[in-house]
């Protein structure tokens, strides 16, 4: 496990304690939260450019990804 340091002004600090009590979380595991989520956002944004250039432009509309799911 790796274990690292952040430094934050006052007030950032303060937003970020106000935020991690409105979740109800200790502000370490709000800040722990936030940047995983973050990860995981960037990696399906590049996930999601790669399918884009893999089909070429080609677009599946909304009943045809229903209908390949089997929700219709």
């Amino acid at each position: 496990m790796v274990l690292t340091s952040l430094y934050f002004t006052d007030e950032q600090y303060r937003e970020i304690k106000e935020l991690a009590e409105f979740e109800s979380v200790y502000v370490t595991e709000f800040m722990k939260q936030t940047i995983l989520d973050r990860v995981q956002n960037e990696n399906d944004y590049y996930e999601a450019v790669q399918n884009l250039k893999e089909s070429h432009g080609e677009t599946v509309s909304r009943g045809e990804v229903k209908r390949r799911l089997d929700l219709i």
